[in-house]
């Protein structure tokens, strides 16, 4: 009977440590602002990322991308559960189908949340976009749980970071249910036991029962690795950078979000955000300088459009000017249409051209 005992206990666990292998949220990491590529996929023990100044991971690049992740969210509690992220740039979560965040825009490192009533022991779908535009991506997803202390402010970092033991990829038996299960069957054997003693001899019995306990090491290591693999890249991705500027010297990106009136260099409201990152971008590096170059399709005159990309090139530039940037760090320069990326074909093509790209000195 110590045999069965045993055997059980083991047996369970095998399943809880099963269980920890799937814990994480599957994260499919994308080049694009809207998941535009995807480049690879990984398990995330959890969400508290700040990539400033270097990429998610291998191929990925530093500005420009999108995460989606995926998985359970086992609650350990009864009650209202307040989320919030500390973000940079757009977030959009939902927990047992329904949405409660949704601030999909450029954000610079602000905090967001929503509430949701959780049953105590129940998985719950849940799902997080995230996307970066230009420079480092934050991104730290938190909860208040209602068996925790509540704070005047239910979004504010009182809370805590939701761990990986919250996390799986499917819904798994705990381990409170498997341990106690062996417990029932345990006042039915005696009458096996009248008998059993004369047959299996006490020295024979405690064998059986060893050999199961000397098996365990291998499927532990079966267990164990993966969790290691799956890791990794998550150490690497929230240590430190190592001597890595925020803006490298040559790197030349777009301003996508920066747009003017049509046939004009007014700029449009919504180019401020963009803006004021690469603002702050430049308050944080002195010792950097931009080229501002403007760009146009090749409709209408050329030379039209070459004092049009000038002259779209100058006002970025006085913006940046304006919110305190010295002169002598930034120059212009305007290229008409004579730098295409796009083949001015369509539409869609032509609008690739229209552009305002930064390269950094």
């Amino acid at each position: 009977m110590k045999a069965i005992g045993l055997l059980n206990g083991i047996i369970s666990w095998l399943v809880a440590s099963q269980a920890l292998a799937q814990q994480g949220l599957k994260g499919d990491y994308y080049e694009g602002t809207n998941f535009e590529r995807k480049v690879f996929t990984r398990i995330d023990p959890q969400l508290n990322f700040n990539w400033r100044g270097r990429s998610p991971g291998p191929g990925m690049p530093e500005s420009y991308y999108s995460i989606r992740w995926t998985g359970k969210l086992l609650a350990p509690a009864s009650g209202e559960y307040r989320f919030y992220a500390k973000v940079d740039d757009g977030i959009r979560v939902w927990v047992g189908n329904k949405k409660v965040m949704d601030s999909w825009q450029l954000n610079d490192s602000e905090s967001f949340g929503g509430r949701v009533i959780l049953e105590a022991g129940k998985y719950y779908d849940l799902r997080v976009d995230f996307f970066n535009d230009m420079l480092e991506g934050e991104i730290q997803l938190f909860w208040q749980r209602p068996d925790a202390q509540h704070t005047l402010n239910p979004f504010s970092e009182s809370g805590t970071l939701i761990t990986g033991q919250h996390f799986f990829q499917k819904a798994v038996p705990n381990r409170v249910t498997l341990a106690k299960t062996p417990e029932k069957p345990a006042p039915t054997p005696p009458v096996i036991a009248s008998t059993a003693p004369k047959t299996i001899p006490p020295k024979e019995a405690k064998v059986v029962v060893r050999k199961p306990v000397i098996k365990p090491p291998a499927p532990q290591k079966a267990v164990v690795l993966p969790t290691i693999a799956l890791d990794t890249p998550q150490v690497a991705a929230t240590s430190p950078p190592v001597n890595k500027p925020d803006f490298n010297a040559g790197t030349t990106f777009t301003l996508h979000h920066v747009q003017f009136e049509q046939s004009s260099y007014i700029l449009v409201p919504e180019s401020s955000a963009e803006l004021d990152k690469l603002v702050r971008a430049m308050k944080e590096n002195p010792a950097r300088a931009i080229e501002v170059s403007g760009h146009t399709d090749n409709v209408g005159d050329p030379r039209l459009n070459l004092a049009l990309s000038e002259n779209r090139a100058k006002v970025v530039a006085s913006y940046l000017k304006r919110r305190g940037i010295a002169e002598d760090r930034i120059t212009t320069t305007g290229y008409g249409g004579t730098r295409p990326i796009g083949d001015n074909t369509t539409e869609g093509e032509r609008a690739k051209n229209r552009r305002v790209e930064i390269t950094i000195r």
